[in-house]
Formats: C-alpha cells, structure tokens, sequence
C-alpha cells in the first residue's frame, strides 16, 4: 500500500468541492484520450503535439501521467488539501470519463475515491508536512504509510475538532459487510454484521438507511 499527495488546483481551478462530493481525483490533459493502455513514449509525442510542452515542462508532464495512470494502485491512499484542511481518501482504479466532453476544463482521466475524512494542517506530522509542501503535481511518500500515521490523526479529529470520518466512510463499511456475508464467513461474525446494518438503518442519514436495507435484502436473497 502506497501514499500519494495530488493537487487540488487543476489549470488555476480548485477542485477540492468537485472531488469531494462526487469522489474523484484526476489530472488534466483530457484529449489525450484514455492512456490505460498507452505507451509514455506515446503521452510523451501527444504531449508535444497538442500541448506544445518541451524540456523540463514535458518531462514533468510525462512524470504525471505515468503516476497517476500506472503507479497508483487500487487500494492506496490519497491525500489533497486546501487552505484548512487535509483530506484523506482510499483511491481506486484509473478510468477515463469523457462523457460530457473532452475539454481542458474538464478532468476526464480519474480516480475513483473513497473519502475516509479530513484533518486540521497543523495538527499533522511533520513527513506529511513535507508532503503536502511538494511542488509536483502528484508526488509520493517516500517513507513507510505507518509513519503518515493517517488513523491517529483521523481518530484525532472525530468529534469536536470536526468531522474527521463522512458518511462516504459509513457507507463504504455497509458494502465491506455485505461483502463478508455473501462470502458466507462464520455465523458468529455473519451475525456481528447483520447486527451493524441493523443499527445503521435506524441511522438520520437517508442515504445510509437505504445503503444498509439494500445490504439486509441482499444477503436474504443469497
């Protein structure tokens, strides 16, 4: 598992409110086309082609794309900021949307993000810290995950510094329950499951209660 900080400012457009409330990150460049299956000698003469980018600026370019495109991994995790805070997802695969067009004001290469929470700046460590002071666009961290110690800063602001865990997280753990019972685990841990999403359709959050009935209907229909 692996830790990558990416800007939050696309072409001088911050994108912190976009990529939080439909849970994205991506990188620009949409006309390139979908590079899942592209060669970086290939992103690199496109680059150059239909961006005019050269020397250093290319190579930067190429960097990114490469990162974001081939190094980043399904189950990594993410972190963007802006003025206050630091946002930490659970990153999914690359995938190319251009339904809406291909524009340069459109971010159509993404990842899909599970949004875990969100943290105060100046109540992280110091290697993230450095992180977040990286100029690259997306840069990542060098050192052991452990060291991010993401969890103890997100159980550090639960509560009254905030809301540290959304309900992205809430629902993200009715779909890993769901999952567990459909694997058909032991009754004990089945039952501990059925109890959670019992719980949760009883919770204010339309969103999860329908979330959590869906679960207990799929796992009666197994």
């Amino acid at each position: 598992m692996k830790l990558f900080y990416i800007q939050s400012t696309v072409d001088g457009v911050n994108k912190v409110k976009n990529y939080l409330d439909d849970h994205y990150v991506g990188i620009s460049w949409s006309v390139l086309g979908d590079l899942e299956q592209v060669s970086m000698d290939c992103v690199a003469e496109q680059l150059e082609r239909r961006y005019e980018l050269i020397g250093g600026e290319l190579s930067e370019a190429v960097e990114t794309v490469h990162t974001f495109v081939n190094l980043i991994e399904d189950g990594d995790y993410v972190v963007m900021k802006d003025e206050e805070w630091m946002y930490i997802g659970d990153v999914g695969d690359y995938y190319y949307d251009d339904s809406i067009g291909t524009s340069d004001d459109l971010i159509c290469h993404r990842r899909g993000v599970t949004w875990l929470g969100r943290v105060p700046l100046e109540e992280i460590n110091e290697h993230m810290q450095i992180l977040l002071s990286e100029s690259k666009f997306i840069a990542q961290f060098m050192l052991p995950v452990t060291q991010a110690q993401l969890d103890q800063a997100l159980r550090g602001t639960e509560g009254a510094a905030g809301t540290a865990l959304t309900e992205t997280t809430e629902l993200a753990a009715i779909d890993k329950l769901t999952g567990n019972l459909l694997a058909r685990v032991e009754q004990t841990t089945i039952n501990t499951a059925l109890e959670i999403l019992e719980r949760a359709l009883q919770s204010e959050n339309e969103q999860i209660r329908v979330h959590a009935a869906a679960a207990i209907l799929q796992y009666a229909k197994s």
